[in-house]
């Protein structure tokens, strides 16, 4: 799939949201990510090319590194409409919803911006939908989502004796919001 995992280059979150279309998703919250292109042209042109070009194909592999699981990266390559490969970097602490929003919804809509952007002010500019599929990385992200939430549970001072629990309720909650269509 990847034959170089370590020369995919990285790139940062300046923003997340949702959108909700009743024209996609079965009108599904959709998350939204907007990467920083301050230095990636390539991806605001990977993302313009899709205005006048049929749907493109894009592989995906989610990666952790080795010594730490704080760091989720999401890699992509893409041969159509404009060869590219970069990886969006999550931290799982912050992004927890948004990367459980990912595999929920199997996609998400990117958008190239600014430092400062947000959803809100880019909602009219162009956009792609990349679609997410079943990786095998849904066991792993599971292992690490509940990890993350208990951390911060413990940190609030949730007793340990409900920290499974409320972790538990949660998760079922977040994921309920995934799967939320507009018309239910």
């Amino acid at each position: 799939m990847f034959d170089r995992v370590v020369n995919i280059n990285p790139v940062k979150i300046i923003d997340d949201g949702v959108i909700i279309s009743p024209g996609f998703g079965d009108g599904r919250p959709i998350p939204v990510v907007i990467v920083d292109a301050s230095s990636r042209p390539d991806i605001v042109e990977y993302i313009e090319a899709h205005r006048t070009q049929p749907p493109g194909d894009v592989t995906i592999q989610w990666g952790t590194p080795l010594t730490s699981k704080k760091t989720v990266s999401l890699m992509l390559k893409s041969h159509r409409p404009a060869k590219i490969d970069f990886a969006i970097v999550f931290n799982a602490e912050k992004h927890h919803s948004l990367i459980d929003g990912i595999l929920c919804t199997n996609g998400f809509y990117l958008q190239a911006g600014n430092v400062g952007d947000k959803v809100s002010s880019l909602i009219d500019d162009g956009k792609i939908v990349v679609e997410v599929g079943e990786t095998g990385f849904e066991t792993t992200w599971e292992k690490i989502l509940t990890k993350t939430v208990k951390k911060r549970f413990k940190k609030d001072g949730v007793g340990r004796k409900k920290i499974s629990s409320a972790t538990k309720e949660y998760i079922g909650s977040m994921r309920e919001f995934w799967n939320r269509r507009k018309n239910a």
